[in-house]
């Protein structure tokens, strides 16, 4: 089968290193951020991260989109070492 993918999907040619590694995982890891929400409840950045073994950096930059996207939200205060708990929009 010949790998037409390069004419079907003419943007992706021009996405390189680390944006297109992103954007390969989007679907996974918003399915397993937002499942890791809904059973566990509000979590801080850091303890996405370490639940999903993946660095707080990513955890961070993953948890800003759904915030901007209005999937999650974020808790009225911070803890004590300064993070906030995030958890899933109602009816989201």
């Amino acid at each position: 089968m010949q790998d037409n993918s390069r004419d079907r999907f003419p943007e992706s040619v021009l996405i390189s290193g680390r944006k297109r590694e992103t954007a390969r995982q989007e679907f996974s890891m918003r399915g397993r951020i937002l499942v890791l929400l809904q059973e566990k409840g509000p979590l801080t950045v850091p303890e996405v991260a370490q639940a999903l073994d993946i660095s707080a950096h990513d955890a961070n930059w993953w948890l800003m989109g759904f915030l901007r996207y209005n999937k999650v939200k974020a808790g009225e205060r911070a803890d004590e070492e300064g993070y906030y708990q995030y958890s899933l929009v109602e009816g989201q």
